[in-house]
């Protein structure tokens, strides 16, 4: 089983068919299994599989690439077609078979995980990268083409060489950097309209989640409002009392329990109408201010006239 799953991993991925060399007469054990495994009943899914798998991770820009590899597959197959007829299967095949048919579910379920990948924790990323594109084009004005340049600073001054060359080992990681196949950072239409799709899907679905908890908030929200504010003719009882004793409003215990037995409210409500109604008028009525200041002043005055 180790050994199919060697061969299988070298096949599928050395699609190119200049790597595949004309078969010399003498064939041997690595041809004969690589003929096998195409000419099972079960390569055509295996190698869909693969290339499902491959689909999920590969950036829109490379499917042509993917796509032109896959296309060879048959010129690749025919090739071995002789080598199935010429050489005689090894064994009963059963071997074969369960290793195509494991490796088959396999790779369906490796194909379900790395879709949940990109759903969840490469969306994110790519979601992230096109709002800090956003929020740069914002800042400097400029878009993603007009910012392409590159520069270099005083770090990579330090790696140049005596003779002014960019060190080559650097530029050999910066190179097989660019060939690991992980796309652009700034996301194409495509993918912009699939990040779009995708928060439109997930705002939908946290709304109809959350739904009855945001109804639940909203009544709670409106039912203090509306216990907050006073019926509108105990408002105006309360405000009346106000505009009649404006240049000093501040009702004594009387004025109080006379202000309960006409709105029906409670004592507490009362004094707290008063204390906000004051706060909302700080500034607006200065001469019951001022008369409060002075009448504190002469009543200092006064008692220490009394302690001398």
């Amino acid at each position: 089983m180790a050994y199919y799953s060697n061969l299988y991993s070298e096949e599928l991925t050395n699609q190119d068919p200049e790597l595949l060399k004309t078969i010399s007469a003498g064939i041997g054990d690595g041809e004969k299994l690589k003929a096998e495994l195409m000419s099972h009943p079960l390569f055509e899914q295996l190698l869909a599989a693969h290339v499902a798998c491959m689909r999920v991770a590969t950036p829109v820009d490379q499917l042509a690439t993917l796509d032109a590899q896959l296309a060879e597959s048959p010129r690749v197959v025919a090739k071995y077609s002789n080598i199935t007829s010429a050489a005689a299967v090894r064994g009963d095949g059963k071997e074969l078979d369960h290793f195509m048919a494991h490796y088959v579910l396999l790779l369906n379920s490796f194909k379900e995980q790395l879709q949940q990948h990109v759903r969840v924790h490469a969306m994110e990323a790519v979601m992230a990268c096109w709002e800090i594109e956003q929020s740069l084009q914002t800042l400097t004005g400029a878009t993603p083409e007009e910012s392409t340049g590159a520069t270099m600073s005083d770090n990579e001054d330090d790696n140049t060489d005596e003779n002014g060359d960019f060190d080559a080992n650097l530029s050999d990681q910066g190179l097989d950097g660019l060939e690991m196949g992980f796309g652009p950072l700034v996301p194409s239409e495509a993918e912009r309209s699939l990040i779009e799709r995708v928060r439109l899907e997930l705002k939908n679905e946290l709304k109809e989640g959350f739904k009855a908890k945001i109804n639940d908030i909203r009544e709670e929200i409106l039912r203090k409002r509306r216990a907050g504010k006073l019926p509108g003719d105990t408002a105006s009882l309360l405000k009346s009392w106000w505009q009649s004793h404006s240049k000093w409003p501040y009702p004594t215990e009387e004025d109080k329990a006379r202000l309960v037995q006409e709105t029906g409210l409670q004592l507490k409500q009362i004094n707290n109408w008063f204390i906000n109604q004051r706060k909302r008028n700080w500034h607006s009525n200065p001469s019951g201010a001022v008369k409060s200041k002075s009448k504190r002043s002469n009543a200092g005055k006064h008692a220490s006239e009394l302690d001398i």
